[in-house]
């Protein structure tokens, strides 16, 4: 959440991310999540496009998506934010239960295209629908996204299996000090580099 704020930061009026706390029980006054918003601005109008049908306002995958727009550091941060990595340590599931199962077929289809990845859609909780990222390729998905997993996500999307670079330990201090002097333009740049192809 920190890292997504600093990199967002000069697109919101916050100074932090908010928390919201635990008003009741066993864990009261605790923390329970973090969050932040941002204003509008037309760059995020682009990107509202890609995701919802602008007549009806519902949520829509159509063709080209991920062929047209995601790069693996774009697939390393839909990881960090739905993804979640299985027992066995190899299988990874991205959890698009916002989508139908055809749409999940569809972004199935386009990972396969432009990444090589073999993944098939398959039911969960009973009603939706969610990607699973075949345990034979977990190879390949490493290292397509190893250089976008930011330090703190490093456990939680591949286990143990993703090494850690010493050279850059991480650090929220480090993060504010690296972040928080980023001008709109590199913000901008930041965008060009998860969507490679203009909008």
């Amino acid at each position: 959440m920190y890292h997504l704020f600093h990199q967002f930061q000069l697109y919101s009026f916050m100074e932090e991310p908010g928390k919201r706390v635990d008003l009741r029980g066993k864990r009261l006054g605790c923390i329970k999540s973090f969050w932040f918003k941002t204003f509008s601005h037309c760059s995020f109008t682009k990107l509202w496009r890609l995701f919802y049908d602008t007549t009806t306002k519902r949520k829509s995958i159509s063709n080209g998506l991920v062929l047209n727009h995601l790069t693996a550091e774009g697939l390393a941060y839909w990881i960090m934010c739905d993804g979640s990595l299985q027992n066995n340590g190899k299988t990874m599931i991205l959890h698009t239960q916002g989508y139908t199962r055809d749409e999940n077929i569809l972004l199935s289809r386009e990972l396969y295209l432009q990444f090589g990845l073999n993944s098939k859609v398959i039911p969960h909780k009973s009603k939706y629908s969610v990607i699973e990222i075949a345990a034979k390729d977990s190879e390949l998905l490493l290292n397509l996204v190893k250089p976008y997993i930011i330090p703190s996500m490093e456990y939680n999307s591949f286990g143990t299996n993703l090494v850690k670079n010493k050279k850059e330990p991480y650090s929220l201090a480090l993060l504010a000090d690296k972040y928080l002097l980023k001008s709109l333009k590199q913000h901008v740049h930041f965008f060009k580099q998860v969507f490679q192809k203009k909008i």
